[in-house]
């Protein structure tokens, strides 16, 4: 079991560094950050600009229409989330290459070791498909807004349809006029798509690199807790060494926590705060639809999916870091340590620190707690908006 569980943590490390190579982020100590490397995502979020500006104009153009309103104030406001994530990302890039650098070479140290193996690896299938399915949610969800015109617009030409109806991936109206079937037309379109990839990566990216590095920290604390429960066992360690370096490996878990906190903080609070405005559109549009064909079907369950999985993600993981903090204090409190004067008073001192709560600029806890509001105000927004739809 334990060796199925190696592989499929080998897997995920890859598909890690895959998203590292992505956002332009170093994936391992020995590489270096180029300008090339450093200007990836400036570019991949530059491409939302342009259909920022068009999504505004149809916003001003539908003020008075709820439905078309709602269509694209989600959209602009899942361009402004990837702004978000980069710009975090960008400031706190030395921060991320630190944190991953110190969270995975201390991994492997651990998972090398036998003994400890099976322990630190529990659950990482639950995390690896977790990602997966987050990944396929975003990547169909954004890839929908591309194919969908495309497939239309085959249609029309195969089945003989003139003037063929030219449809850009957005709801976006812009200063200048776009001539059906020009080059004008095909450049927009490009950078429209190119946009729908910079969102991918950037969402796919960001997000699974907080729950692997939460995943990682959760290993540290089952190998403090392995450790101070059996460290009477140890044949070439003494106690005292082993308690010491106990405590400089929380230490260093606390030191990672503080970053995590600092580059995830804004985009947590912008995420659980949107994404309960962007699911109550969906759901919205939903209810206001007379027909909705197979493809808009596809569009709206994946996009939710996705939002749904967003939030889910952030909140389970850092339930999840919080529980195993509490497992591991409890362990070091059952370890044999009572009469020995020797260590007793480092005991107290990782006894005496606060479990590892992940908080979100310090203004509130993120947890499943914080879940389950974002599902109580997604309702609530729905409700209020038709109302509101229905006295118009």
């Amino acid at each position: 079991m334990s060796q199925d569980e190696l592989s499929s943590y080998i897997e995920y490390e890859n598909f890690i560094k895959i998203i590292l190579s992505i956002l332009g982020l170093k994936t391992s100590a020995t590489d270096s950050n180029s300008i090339i490397n450093r200007s990836i995502l400036h570019l991949q979020m530059s491409m939302s600009l342009l259909p920022m500006i068009g999504i505004y104009n149809f916003l001003k153009t539908y003020i008075t229409n709820v439905f078309f309103v709602t269509r694209g104030l989600s959209i602009l406001v899942s361009f402004l989330t990837i702004i978000i994530k980069g710009f975090c990302i960008i400031l706190n890039r030395q921060d991320v290459n630190e944190l991953n650098e110190i969270l995975s070479s201390q991994y492997h140290k651990f998972i090398s070791n036998p003994k400890m193996k099976t322990t630190i690896l529990k659950q990482v299938t639950t995390f690896r498909r977790l990602s997966y399915t987050m990944t396929i949610f975003v990547a169909i969800s954004c890839l929908s807004y591309v194919v969908i015109p495309l497939i239309t617009m085959i249609n029309q030409s195969i089945n003989g349809i003139k003037p063929i109806k030219h449809i850009l991936p957005f709801p976006a109206i812009y200063s200048w006029n776009i001539p059906p079937d020009s080059y004008r037309f095909k450049l927009h379109f490009l950078n429209e798509s190119l946009t729908v990839l910079s969102v991918i990566c950037i969402t796919v990216g960001v997000d699974n690199l907080y729950t692997h590095s939460v995943f990682q920290m959760i290993g540290f604390l089952r190998v403090i807790a392995y450790r101070m429960i059996n460290f009477n066992e140890q044949n070439k360690e003494s106690s005292e060494i082993v308690v010491r370096e106990c405590m400089s490996q929380y230490e260093t878990l606390i030191n990672c926590r503080n970053k995590l906190q600092k580059i995830y903080g804004p985009i947590i609070l912008w995420t659980m705060g949107t994404n309960a405005i962007i699911l109550c559109a969906v759901i919205f549009q939903l209810s206001q639809m007379n027909s909705i064909s197979v493809s808009r079907i596809i569009l709206f369950t994946t996009y939710a999916g996705a939002k749904f999985s967003q939030v889910f993600i952030y909140a389970w993981a850092s339930s999840l870091l919080t529980a195993e903090s509490d497992k591991c204090r409890a362990a070091i409190y059952a370890a044999n340590w009572v009469g020995n004067k020797r260590f007793m008073h480092s005991i107290i001192i990782m006894l005496s620190q606060k479990p590892l709560i992940l908080t979100a600029c310090n203004f509130t806890v993120v947890s499943m707690d914080v879940f389950m509001g974002v599902l109580n105000t997604t309702l609530s927004y729905f409700l209020l908006l038709n109302t509101f739809a229905e006295k118009t």
